[in-house]
């Protein structure tokens, strides 16, 4: 999906007024807009820091973070073009990518092409260990589903988490769906991640879950799941 650069949405937040880093009022707004590079640090500080805890398992919590950058910066973790950002005030506090979940996944072959500057973040002893660790990370993870229009990421400002910017941006992310015709919503997650209340409080449910031991002992989580929502049909 590529989201017109002319187009934004602002949506009324109930939860605003515990937004600390913005204006105490009631009625404050969270504004979405289409990301672009000048978004990139905020989209990186959002996705990054700190780092998805198995990505800290397999790196540490440096590491984790200082490579996960690098990716967000390169194009290989997130897309610009299908990317959506939430505002407040002057401040990026959440991120959606929607729809390029099956061709940007951070495959050994694609963090490889960047080698020379992985390798000062990871370090050449690392360097197995962390192949090893995008390699079962592919055990867990799902094709793409037919007629399904996918969240590839989602991610909030841990500061700012429970304020009602998650379930803004799915709400946008379902309206884009239901105008390109989609019949459900799909996303998938880590077993353990707390993400999962977000998706189940806005009407998602497990239909698949993957588990692997090799990638539980490497990872430090049990695996993933996917999950859906059908969609009702847009309203006149």
């Amino acid at each position: 999906m590529q989201i017109p650069r002319s187009m934004e949405a602002c949506l009324i937040d109930p939860c605003a007024h515990n937004v600390t880093m913005a204006s105490p009022s009631l009625s404050e707004q969270i504004v979405l807009r289409a990301a672009t590079a000048a978004d990139l640090s905020d989209i990186s500080r959002i996705m990054n820091h700190p780092p998805e805890p198995p990505m800290s398992a397999l790196l540490g919590h440096e590491r984790a973070s200082r490579l996960g950058d690098l990716l967000v910066r390169a194009g290989v973790t997130i897309s610009l073009s299908s990317t959506t950002v939430a505002v407040v005030g002057d401040s990026v506090v959440g991120v959606m990518d929607c729809g390029s979940q099956y061709g940007l996944r951070p495959t050994p072959a694609s963090v490889l092409r960047l080698l020379p500057r992985a390798l000062l973040i990871i370090g050449l002893r690392n360097l197995p260990r962390a192949l090893r660790g995008m390699l079962l990370r592919q055990r867990v993870q799902f094709a793409s589903v037919a007629g399904a229009y996918s969240i590839a990421e989602l991610y909030v400002d841990e500061r700012l988490r429970n304020r009602g910017i998650g379930g803004a941006l799915l709400r946008y992310a379902e309206e884009e769906a239901r105008r390109c015709s989609a019949q459900r919503m799909c996303v998938e997650t880590g077993i353990e991640n707390p993400a999962r209340r977000l998706y189940e409080r806005n009407g998602y449910h497990v239909v698949t879950t993957k588990a692997d031991a090799q990638y539980e002992r490497v990872m430090g989580s049990p695996g993933r799941v996917l999950m859906l929502k059908e969609l009702s049909p847009p309203t006149d």
